[in-house]
């Protein structure tokens, strides 16, 4: 937000209008060369009214001849206008009419004196105006009045001027800034003119009421008769003798060093994506000529037959592997070791089922009970995304704490779809909200926004920004609104609020054309950050939502507290209960045995163990202090349901698969039979999937941390208690119902003939898996960054509206701080470090780099600098502003008349230069002066404007800040440009301990580092699967297939993101890590099974692939991949629009992508390149049995 400056501050903003329009009437444009001056106007001849100015006397005799000019006159005005006065004879002026120009010149002074140049013109323009002995030459009273004394006096001039000195003139003052308005002096001086003939005319216009010229003047820039164009001696703003500082005058700016250009693209392709392009084309001329080759020399294709099926399946073994079959013999040590100790344990649950049970229950009760005690949600967004141990919340303590808490923000866009917002029946509508929510609007405990808001000083009124303020005397009336509107918009210096600060237009409408925008925004601010500014909120909230709104318009609003409601209101309850009740239906009769018999107490005790997993892991957490969060308390649920049940599938299907053999094993035994052969991929699968959390665990962000930890811990107690309550259960369920099953023949119909059949076109297969990848990492780069506020709240949350206005119609960006820290500024050097408008500063000063930075950054409002205004403050030439009463150092107050007080610094005392600047603990004296002086009379008083805006005491400046803003952000990409110019803005100010600060800054921290954590993260937790997996599997070559695999299916996932329109953000970087661990499950049991295979198995890759298939790929089928499409699929229907985007989209595609390569990608890589195998002596008891399925 602009800083706010008091009333006092904007009237001298009226004077200089006003002095600007004495000049022009003080202009005696008498005529008087060097031996006979001709003159338009001579004298005063009195007032147009008794509160107008003195106005000029009118020339109509063309013999006239001024008096001589005496040499106090001639004295008086060299001293004035410059030396180049002094040879002068005859003026077309008179000594009253130069002392009356010296007290306005000096009032322009106030805004524009830190620029030479601009001060130069200045005083030429209205020097030759008042004195020029060639006055009439370009000067014509078109128009003349009487005053009160009844005398003629000018009411009309036309004044003839050189367009190109208008434009220089224009040039030069263009971009001085006037800091205690954090704007330009031009809004000031001219109106916010954007050229030189709008300059001059907001000069040149009759304005007497509003402080401007008290008859009208025309500049006219083509001659008319006799008339010659003004063409005095011009200065631009960089001019050797009369240069302005950087921050005045772009051309006077060092050069920056130029910004690395942005990432490397080739047209509008990124440069990896056309590199991946031309690899791809590459590629497919080599595979088209190695398809001629091979159509040339088309080989015998070998075939692999099941002894029971005669399957199809293209063989890559030679003729001499075909020779002899070769069948393993060795086992691997880990497998078994795995096997007796987790069979052990299962034994243990198995015969003692109701001890284990009741274990369980304890354990379930005793973390529900720790939940109930210790759970708590994180509801602050801030605690979300940034750790409090980061720089950047470090940074936001720092400055609330040393300038207070940045002010809450009630906004309210009015907006009309269709056409222009503004009628006269609007505007007197929200006339009447305007007062409603500011006077009358209480909340429960009686608190009005009077009582809450903010105050740019204590006397001061609260602060609202909107165009209703323009008129705080009351509306204009229907017939002139339309006028009185424009006028006030182009000159909010005309039309002050009651606290005093000149609204842009820019801040209240959606467009420049302020009749034809189709929004307008009012906004009010708040200071308090009690419970109280909560409860009035809530109330304005309520008042919103229920307000009747004229036809044709809309609103749409966000309190401050609204965000953290609304999120708190994105639950999905309803959604995560739904897929537990669709997970247990279809698990219920997924499990049923192949005779058709249900088993639905089993589908529900896998259910309950589930949910007990996620009790346990949320009541040990809680009691931890690991706090949890809307989305972890939502998803949790639902990813621990995702995983979980796979493994109660595997467990069952092995069970079944051992009991349908004639095998004289009981019961119990055959279940730990099944433990056994299955638990080394369950611990494999359980130690990818928890140290894929685990490493997501080592991020500062809180929202991932803490996911990461919940998700690890309720992974594995999923595990500990499938591996005993549900064995247990298991096995009092089958010693009850089993039933005897010798459907030995039985043909799974999913992996059969037509199964291999499309297998055995490897190579064509292998070639559209690779495609398909291919494609996808082109569009990677396209992946992008942000959360969008729109997806973060309910899809019914009226923030929804207020967003997409915010994107479409606010016109104006947010603030910009930055905080200079410990800089010793009693030292000449580190004031020279930070100021800017003075000869001597630092060419790489903060000031300095600043103004360069807004050509080319995000940032575009001119700095406010508070050392560079009270340094002006104390310049002896504004002879209002540092004043000490005559002949002491004791303050001479505002309202003492000038001859009995003096400026702080005499002439000669304080330069340009920084010459005679306070330094030591006399910067401390002054300062303490300036900042508790109000901007009435002198507008760069410090009180106003910069109060909160230096932390000091007697010896030190211990902080203070430097305020600009960034240019309108309407989309997360813009945010994060704003955000990383900022910070890169504060790195190049190496010679200074600064720190940039905006409120919106904390929330896009993660994005600073996001895709290297994001690669980091997935290539960290590749790596470790790949341990995993060659110490578990025992075999590399094959555990580097499975990675390939995973990878693959990794960048698929990339591209779905790409095209789909997912960013990526905190959320979906945590969805990332859980696509890792869930693309390991579809893929770790096919590989497991492939290496390790009963006695009796042909060792050659296509045997294994197809007893792989055979005997797991059914449970990865209906245990995996159907749970998880069942469970994705019931997220369709969350009204969360987070939900759909990064849940249900990005699972969807894990789901698809991830079950087309674990079922047909993985078996053919591993039929081809697939590692060595081992015997698997669970099942020694099968090969006894004559049982092998190969």
């Amino acid at each position: 937000m602009n800083s706010f400056v008091k009333k006092a501050a904007f009237n001298k903003i009226r004077d200089n209008m006003f002095v600007i329009a004495i000049w022009i009437c003080i202009a005696g444009i008498c005529s008087a060369a060097q031996a006979s001056a001709t003159c338009a106007m001579y004298g005063n001849c009195g007032k147009k009214s008794v509160f107008g100015a003195e106005l000029p006397c009118p020339v109509s005799d063309t013999h006239f001849k001024p008096e001589p000019a005496t040499s106090d006159l001639i004295d008086l005005l060299v001293d004035l206008c410059g030396d180049e006065w002094k040879d002068e004879t005859q003026l077309c002026c008179t000594k009253d009419q130069v002392l009356n120009l010296q007290k306005n010149l000096k009032k322009a002074h106030n805004i524009i004196a830190s620029c030479p140049a601009c001060k130069k013109n200045f005083n030429n323009l209205f020097c030759h105006f008042t004195c020029a002995p060639d006055q009439a030459t370009f000067v014509n009273v078109t128009k003349t009045q009487q005053s009160l004394s009844k005398k003629d006096t000018v009411a009309e001039v036309d004044v003839y001027m050189n367009s190109s000195w208008a434009s220089v003139f224009y040039d030069s003052c263009k971009d001085v800034k006037f800091s205690a308005t954090n704007g330009y002096a031009m809004d000031l001086i001219g109106g916010g003119a954007k050229n030189y003939s709008e300059f001059l005319k907001f000069l040149g216009d009759e304005k007497p009421l509003l402080g401007g010229s008290p008859f009208q003047i025309n500049y006219l820039y083509e001659l008319d008769g006799e008339f010659t164009l003004f063409n005095d001696s011009v200065y631009a703003c960089n001019d050797s003798k009369y240069k302005c500082a950087c921050t005045d005058c772009e051309l006077s700016c060092p050069k920056l060093e130029p910004l690395k250009e942005g990432s490397c693209k080739v047209g509008k392709l990124p440069c990896f994506s056309f590199t991946m392009l031309m690899f791809y084309a590459l590629l497919l001329i080599v595979i088209a000529l190695w398809h001629v080759y091979y159509f040339k020399m088309k080989q015998k294709k070998s075939l692999i037959t099941s002894a029971e099926d005669e399957l199809i399946f293209n063989s890559s073994m030679t003729s001499e592997d075909q020779l002899f079959e070769v069948y393993d013999t060795k086992s691997y040590w880990l497998n078994e070791r795995v096997s007796k100790i987790i069979g052990t344990v299962s034994r243990l649950a198995i015969y003692r089922p109701y001890s284990v049970l009741m274990t369980t229950v304890l354990i379930v009760l005793a973390s529900s009970v720790l939940l109930y005690k210790f759970g708590d949600l994180e509801k602050a967004p801030v605690n979300l995304w940034v750790s409090s141990n980061s720089e950047k919340f470090k940074e936001k303590e720092y400055y609330e704490k040393h300038f207070g808490p940045f002010y809450r923000i009630e906004q309210v866009f009015v907006i009309n779809d269709t056409g222009p917002a503004l009628s006269y029946e609007a505007i007197e509508w929200w006339n009447k909200v305007e007062h409603d929510i500011s006077d009358v609007l209480e909340s429960v405990e009686k608190v009005t926004y009077q009582d809450i808001c903010f105050r740019p000083t204590q006397e001061s009124t609260c602060v609202i920004e909107s165009f209703i303020q323009y008129f705080p005397s009351g509306l204009p009336d229907e017939f002139s609104w339309r006028e009185q509107l424009t006028a006030c918009a182009n000159t909010p210096v005309n039309c002050l609020p009651t606290f005093q600060q000149p609204l842009k237009k820019n801040v209240l409408f959606s467009d420049d054309d302020v009749l034809n925008s189709q929004a307008f925004v009012s906004t009010f601010l708040v200071s308090n950050h009690s419970e109280s500014a909560i409860l009035w909120e809530r109330k304005l909230e309520e008042y919103l939502l229920d307000i009747e709104v004229p036809e044709g318009l809309r609103i749409s609003f966000n309190t401050e507290m609204s965000l953290e409601k609304e999120l708190n209101r994105n639950g999905d309850v309803f959604i995560v209960s739904a897929s537990y009740l669709v997970m247990f239906l279809y698990s219920s009769w997924a499990l049923k045995r192949r005779s058709g018999e249900g088993r639905w107490l089993l589908g529900f005790s896998g259910i309950v163990i589930v949910a007990s997993s996620v009790l346990c892991s949320a009541g040990l957490l809680s009691a931890l202090g690991v706090k949890s969060t809307l989305i972890i308390a939502e998803v949790i649920p639902f990813l621990i349901l995702a995983i979980g049940v796979d493994n109660i599938f595997l467990i069952t299907h092995e069970y079944d698969r051992i009991s349908e053999l004639d095998c004289s094993l009981d019961i119990n035994e055959k279940i730990v039979a099944a433990v056994q052969r299955i638990s080394p991929s369950v611990v494999l699968s359980f130690i990818c999937q928890c140290g894929c959390f685990l490493i997501a665990a080592f991020v500062s962000m809180p929202a991932v941390h803490n996911f990461a930890l919940y998700s690890a811990v309720a992974v594995f107690f999923n595990v500990m208690l499938q591996l005993t309550a549900y064995v247990a259960f298991l096995s009092l369920y089958e010693n009850k119902y089993a039933s005897v099953s010798l459907e030995k023949d039985y043909e799974d119909h999913l992996f059969g003939k037509r199964y291999f059949n499309l297998i055995s076109k490897k190579r064509k297969i292998l070639g559209l898996f690779i495609s398909w990848t291919l494609i996808s990492l082109i569009f990677l780069p396209e992946i992008k960054l942000g959360l969008d506020q729109t997806l973060a709240v309910p899809k019914d949350s009226y923030l929804v509206d207020y967003f997409n206005d915010v994107y479409s119609y606010l016109n104006v960006g947010p603030p910009v701080f930055f905080v200079v820290k410990d800089l010793d500024l009693s030292k000449r050097e580190n004031q020279q470090k930070i100021c800017g408008k003075f000869t001597s500063c630092d060419d790489f000063s903060l000031a300095n780099i600043l103004e360069n930075e807004r050509e080319r950054s995000t940032i575009v409002d001119p700095v406010a600098n508070w050392f560079d205004d009270f340094m002006m403050f104390l310049s002896p030439q504004l002879d209002q502003c540092c004043r000490f009463k005559k002949g002491t150092t004791d303050i001479c107050p505002p309202y003492f008349p000038a001859r009995r007080c003096e400026t702080c610094f005499q002439e000669g005392e304080w330069e340009y230069d920084m010459t005679g600047f306070p330094e030591g603990h006399e910067l401390f004296e002054y300062l303490k002066i300036w900042i508790d002086t109000p901007s009435d009379p002198c507008p760069l008083g410090g009180k106003a404007p910069y109060s909160n805006a230096v932390a000091f005491n007697s010896t030190f400046v211990k902080a203070s800040t430097f305020r600009s803003a960034h240019r309108p952000l309407t989309s997360q990409d813009d945010y994060i440009q704003a955000y990383e110019d900022a910070n890169r803005i504060s790195e190049s100010l190496n010679n200074l301990d600064v720190f940039a600060y905006s409120p919106f800054y904390i929330f896009f921290v993660q994005y600073s580092t996001l895709v290297s954590l994001t690669l980091k993260l997935i290539l960290v937790a590749l790596l470790l699967i790949f341990i995993a997996c060659t110490i578990f599997i025992g075999s590399a070559q094959t555990a580097s297939l499975l990675i390939l695999t995973v990878l693959m299916i990794m960048i698929d996932i990339g591209g779905f993101m790409a095209l789909f329109g997912i960013s990526l953000n905190a959320v979906s970087l945590v969805n990332l890590v859980i696509c890792v661990g869930l693309a390991i499950e579809f893929c770790i049991h096919i590989a497991r099974a492939f290496t390790m295979v009963p006695s009796g198995t042909k060792n050659d890759r296509d045997s294994r692939t197809a007893y792989a298939m055979k005997t797991i790929g059914s449970s990865v089928f209906k245990g995996i991949t159907l749970t998880k499409f069942i469970g994705v699929c019931v997220l369709a229907f969350a009204q969360s629009k987070i939900f759909d985007v990064f849940y249900f989209r990005m699972w969807f595609s894990l789901v698809v992508i991830a079950s087309l390569h674990a079922m047909i990608f993985l078996p053919i890589i591993l039929s081809l390149y697939g590692g060595k195998s081992y015997v698997d002596k669970s099942l020694d008891f099968l090969a006894r049995e004559g049982q092998s399925t190969l």
